[in-house]
């Protein structure tokens, strides 16, 4: 859901304290040499936490397992195969051409040499990409900016404004392009996410098969 349950008490200045420094560990963790298979548990500890802290459950972020269902994951494998289509074809061209500067692939370049580096980059596509930070931004930091942020007009706006700069912020390491580009992409996931918001398993399965089409243009070369 977008907003606190109506049972669920005010958020306190304490507990707005508390969220922010917990939300700065979660997504700096990964970026101060956190090993990749530590920081998802660390992260997605740290979000339980706070969560528990106002009396919510990743269930009030629109995240439950039950959702996990063929038509769900199927809308999201749509979404996420068509937006990948227009970022290679559109988004991509256009932002290169704004930037001034190609996208630097040389993180993924494993992708290429191996097969197994390759089928690694599908599981990491929804462990990592999918799950993990749909969760955390879709999820958890969404419905803490719609908990925390003033009661105005504006509000939902803000909210996916500010979650789409900090995801597009934890992609820091990628360069401008990346930067830019996941700009972009956090734009259509909250649309995605305003379109389904009781069932996160639809961004995240968009999510996810948007990286794996990208990492298969990788292998095949087309990236």
């Amino acid at each position: 859901m977008d907003s606190a349950s109506p049972s669920t008490p005010a958020p306190s200045l304490r507990q707005g304290a508390m969220v922010l420094v917990g939300t700065a560990a979660v997504l700096i963790a990964p970026h101060l040499g956190v090993p990749m298979f530590l920081y998802p548990w660390l992260g997605l500890g740290l979000c339980a936490a706070m969560l528990r802290l106002q009396r919510l459950r990743f269930a009030d972020t629109g995240f439950r397992w039950r959702g996990f269902r063929a038509i769900p994951l199927l809308i999201g494998a749509a979404l996420g195969l068509a937006y990948a289509a227009i970022n290679v074809q559109l988004i991509g061209p256009l932002l290169a051409h704004a930037l001034g500067e190609r996208p630097d692939l040389s993180d993924f370049a494993f992708v290429r040499a191996h097969l197994s580096g390759y089928v690694l980059a599908l599981v990491l596509a929804w462990v990592i990409g999918g799950f993990y930070e749909e969760l955390v931004f879709r999820g958890f930091l969404h419905t803490m900016l719609m908990r925390h942020l003033p009661r105005v007009p504006m509000r939902p706006a803000w909210a996916v404004a500010l979650t789409a700069l900090a995801f597009a912020a934890y992609h820091l390491q990628l360069g401008a392009f990346g930067v830019a580009n996941a700009l972009v992409f956090a734009l259509f996931a909250a649309a995605v996410r305003q379109r389904w918001p009781r069932n996160l398993w639809v961004v995240i399965s968009f999510h996810a098969c948007a990286d794996m089409t990208a990492f298969t243009l990788m292998r095949w070369g087309y990236l």
